[in-house]
């Protein structure tokens, strides 16, 4: 008998060690279902390109290749030709970048000296070159040149001949 009891309680061990791990395993945490897949996302569109706008104007005597002033001066020679460089930002169709250039009296009242525009389509950042020249000597002096873009000031630059 006692070999039967020892051998009834080894099968009982057993068993009730299963019965734990299955009750356990029964109230152990199963892990959540693994939200579906999201399909890739389509590419985003670039952001459009900010309007155009001018940057900066450049006075000089020369320009360079990318219509830029090499040298940007605030007093020229009376036999100078001088160029203004507009340098603008940002994307535009059919933009009319203009300048006009005036001799500047010491009553502070403005002649004209030359009026010009350009039409220009800028994916980005480009110059815009304008210039004037006199056969004969400038008169000594101040000038001014303004900048409009599609009509509306832009900016002036203030100049003077000696």
């Amino acid at each position: 008998m006692f070999h039967h009891t020892r051998a009834l309680r080894g099968s009982l061990a057993t068993g009730l060690a299963a019965a734990v791990l299955l009750t356990l395993g029964a109230c152990a945490k199963k892990e959540a279902p693994k939200p579906p897949e999201q399909p890739a996302a389509a590419p985003a569109t670039p952001p459009p390109p900010p309007p155009l706008a001018v940057a900066v104007i450049d006075l000089g005597k020369t320009i360079d290749a990318d219509k830029r002033v090499t040298a940007p001066l605030a007093v020229f020679g009376v036999r100078d030709t001088i160029y203004a460089s507009v340098g603008t930002t940002g994307a535009g169709s059919n933009a009319t970048i203009g300048v006009k250039w005036t001799f500047v009296k010491t009553d502070g009242k403005e002649v004209p000296v030359n009026e010009t525009s350009q039409t220009i389509s800028p994916a980005g950042p480009i110059a815009t070159e304008f210039h004037i020249t006199k056969a004969s000597a400038w008169p000594k002096g101040k000038y001014k040149v303004e900048v409009t873009l599609n009509g509306a000031s832009a900016g002036t630059k203030e100049f003077e001949i000696k």
